[in-house]
Order: structure tokens, then C-alpha cells, then sequence
């Protein structure tokens, strides 16, 4: 594989925002009062599971695929074996992590062996859930706030509790913010492909007023319940975020068009 298509796909698949997700599970162990790095194998649990989802996910080519992300489509295509190796390696690294974790003494039970498949559960409705607007949203901000929760309670002593559901609450009103916000960028391919999404339906103005209204209560959520200090960690989060956002859409014609922007800025 070329470094090229490398560094492309690493953006366009989002797999920086798999990475990242690392930094979701540290915030919640600070909001429920667990120090980040007693978290310990807990911080591998999402990077390794959104990495299979979202590869999964991006394999499989849709409608919009084609307009949206036409480079995209043809890379995946291409590299079809090798994204297949890789996202079924993560997919078994995520369940080694969960045995270890749920298998160590004084820390998991054996029922979060099931809480573990949960997302797995969501990714195969996910094709369902994506014909029809704000279920893909739910679906993506269920599974992400989720696997913030979940792997902090696995990963330590931290039971589940009412704190626990009010930090996932504000882990889904911001995720499922992000997905609405992607889905604005692809409202013309989404039209052109037949499907309908939320910020379809609201036009981008609409939509952009949604989710940063989503985004803010998510982190006002967080203060309510952990004070500034988490807070600030979502909002530094969020900011990092959109540093990558910002560089994922300077990839997203492929290398010849990083080439024309370079030029154009000089």
C-alpha cells in the first residue's frame, strides 16, 4: 500500500477518530472519578472496536459512497484484503481486551461479556438504521457512548450507576451531533443517492444550529455532573476534533487534489 493511500485512508476512514476515542474513555474515568490511567487495558477497548466498526462500515460501499467519496470508494475497493485483515485483527484484539478485563479478579463479572457485544449488535442494524433519518444518529451516539461507559466500568471497580447513565447521556448527544454534522457535508451526494437524512430534511442551517446546540448540552452535562474541570476536557476534545475534521476534508479528493490545494495556498 502506498503511503499516499495510506494517509488518505487514515483520514477518510476515520480511523483517527478511532484513535481519538482513547481520549472519550480517559475523559469519562475523570467525570465518574477514576483516575485515566487506572483505566489501564480499558483505554484499548474503543480504538480497537470503532476501528473494526468504522472499516467494516466503510467497506461496504453504498449509494452515496459513490458520490460522496468517489477516491474513497475506489481505494476501499482496492485494498479490500488488506482493510479485511486488519479490522478482523482489531475485532479480535477488542475481545482479548474484554476476556482479560471481565477474567481478572475483582474487577468485571462475567456479564459484561454481553455488554460487550452490544456494538456489535447495533453495527448489524446499522444498515437498517441508516434508511431512515436520526436513527443512524441514535444508533452511532448509542454505540459511542456506550463503549466510553462500558469500558471504564470493565476496566475498574466503578459500578454502573445513575452517574454513569448522565455521562453517557452527554457522550450521545455529542456523538450523535457529530453524525449530523457529517451528514451536512453529504447532503448533496445523500440527494443525488435517494437517501434522506436529518440534516437533509432541516437544510444546513437548520441542521448546524442542532448540533451545536447537541454539542453544547453534552458538555454542559458534563459540568453538571464532574464540574469545569471535565467540562474543559470534553471542550478540548471537541476542538481536537475539528482540527481533524478541518484536515479530513483537505483529503477528501485524494492525493491529486492535497496537490492543487497546496499549490493554491502557496
Amino acid at each position: 500500500m502506498r503511503v499516499a493511500d495510506m494517509r488518505f485512508l487514515f483520514f477518510q476512514l476515520n480511523i483517527w477518530l478511532c484513535l481519538l476515542s482513547a481520549a472519550m474513555v480517559a475523559i469519562t474515568g475523570v467525570a465518574l472519578g477514576v483516575a485515566p490511567l487506572s483505566v489501564g487495558g480499558g483505554l484499548l477497548l474503543a480504538p480497537l472496536l470503532f476501528y473494526f466498526i468504522y472499516v467494516e462500515d466503510r467497506r461496504g460501499v453504498t449509494a452515496e459512497d459513490e458520490v460522496n467519496q468517489p477516491y474513497r470508494t475506489k481505494l476501499v475497493r482496492r485494498y479490500q484484503t488488506e482493510l479485511l485483515v486488519t479490522e478482523l485483527l482489531a475485532l479480535l484484539g477488542y475481545e482479548l481486551v474484554v476476556c482479560l478485563l471481565v477474567f481478572r479478579t475483582g474487577t468485571a463479572n462475567v456479564s459484561d461479556l454481553l455488554f460487550a457485544q452490544i456494538p456489535l449488535v447495533v453495527l448489524g442494524s446499522y444498515g437498517w438504521l441508516k434508511r431512515y433519518p436520526t436513527l443512524d444518529s441514535i444508533g452511532v451516539g448509542f454505540t459511542w457512548a456506550f463503549v466510553a461507559v462500558f469500558s471504564v466500568v470493565a476496566a475498574t471497580p466503578q459500578p454502573y450507576s445513575l452517574d454513569g447513565v448522565t455521562v453517557f447521556a452527554g457522550w450521545f448527544l455529542i456523538t450523535a451531533a457529530g453524525v449530523e454534522s457529517r451528514n451536512i457535508q453529504d447532503i448533496t451526494g445523500d440527494s443525488q443517492a435517494n437517501k434522506t437524512t436529518l440534516a437533509g430534511y432541516l437544510g444546513p442551517n437548520a441542521a448546524s444550529l442542532l448540533v451545536r446546540l447537541l454539542k453544547a448540552g453534552g458538555v454542559v452535562v458534563f459540568w453538571v455532573v464532574a464540574g469545569a474541570f471535565a467540562a474543559g476536557l470534553v471542550l478540548c476534545y471537541l476542538l481536537v476534533l475539528s482540527v481533524f475534521r478541518r484536515l479530513t476534508r483537505l483529503h477528501k479528493g485524494g492525493p491529486a487534489s492535497e496537490t492543487t490545494q497546496k499549490s493554491a495556498g502557496g
